[in-house]
């Protein structure tokens, strides 16, 4: 009789789900469909749960009861968890509730104010004084390159003037390299005088990593070899080591997310400053003597 009554329950759950675009509203005689110890699920609370479009009602009361079922699942280890747990532990749980929740609403509030206050724009001006002010925050870890490499097959019969170009890398140089590069295995001029960590240059032409790496760092270093991979051009123009400030390029994106985080921290002060103020004039915040 209790299962035909608690299916009759569910048969109409799930009847007034599909008839209403809105589900369930909240009301304060709302039915009973579920009981465990002290802890109730009613019919309005059923709203969580979609019921997908296309299904029979054996199916729908089927996924309704396991839904009821995990509810009543949870419900019941919170019970025993508590019957095993001392009312101080207890006490201190529901603090990191309340905590968690305070902050929960506190971070959204605060999240929306700077969002609509933060300005993201940082000047080059801006950059380059913290850049200058803090230049001992930003030591390398890892050794850093701007340089430019060409690989030549080894039947490739036109090194002496390639070189030559390579290495006076004049404008017309450039220019006379672009044209001829689809006779080369692989090239990179570095046109944008980007730096890059040594390691990354040694992903680009593995064999390079066969050598000294001392004698290889060092500023307007050329260095040409040949193995059974080919012929190497390769020329070091800037050099940074371990333990330099990096260069103001390289760190451009770190300095302006601390400069936006620093704006942020500021605004969320300036809200804590306004809600005090507003709330002492309001009389919203009293101080008792």
């Amino acid at each position: 009789m209790k299962g035909q009554q608690v299916k009759f329950l569910l048969i109409i759950a799930i009847s007034t789900m599909m008839a209403s675009c809105q589900l369930f509203e909240s009301k304060t005689d709302a039915r009973v469909i579920a009981k465990v110890h002290d802890a109730f699920l009613y019919e309005d609370q059923l709203k969580e749960f979609n019921i997908p479009s296309g299904l029979t009602e054996k199916d729908s009361v089927a996924l309704l009861t396991e839904f009821i079922d995990n509810w009543a699942t949870k419900q019941l280890l919170l019970y025993e968890s508590k019957q095993n747990m001392t009312q101080k532990k207890q006490d201190q749980f529901n603090k990191l509730v309340d905590d968690y929740k305070t902050d929960l609403f506190v971070s959204h509030y605060e999240n929306g104010y700077v969002q609509k206050k933060l300005n993201t724009v940082i000047s080059e001006t801006e950059i380059n004084q913290y850049y200058e002010k803090h230049k001992q925050s930003f030591l390398l870890k890892e050794d850093l390159v701007q340089a430019r490499y060409i690989h030549l097959p080894l039947s490739y019969t036109n090194t002496s003037a390639t070189k030559k170009l390579f290495t006076r890398f004049k404008i017309e140089d450039k220019t006379e390299l672009k044209k001829i590069q689809l006779g080369f295995k692989k090239v990179d001029l570095n046109l944008e005088n980007k730096w890059r960590t040594f390691d990354e240059l040694l992903t680009s032409i593995p064999s390079i990593g066969n050598f000294k790496k001392s004698s290889l760092l060092v500023p307007n270093k050329f260095f040409q070899y040949k193995n059974d991979e080919g012929k190497f051009l390769v020329k070091f123009e800037k050099v940074l080591l371990v333990g330099e400030p990096g260069p103001v390029v390289y760190v451009k994106e770190t300095i302006k997310q601390i400069v936006l985080n620093k704006r942020k921290l500021k605004l969320k002060k300036q809200l804590e400053k306004e809600i005090i103020k507003d709330a002492l004039q309001t009389k919203d915040y009293t101080i008792f003597e």
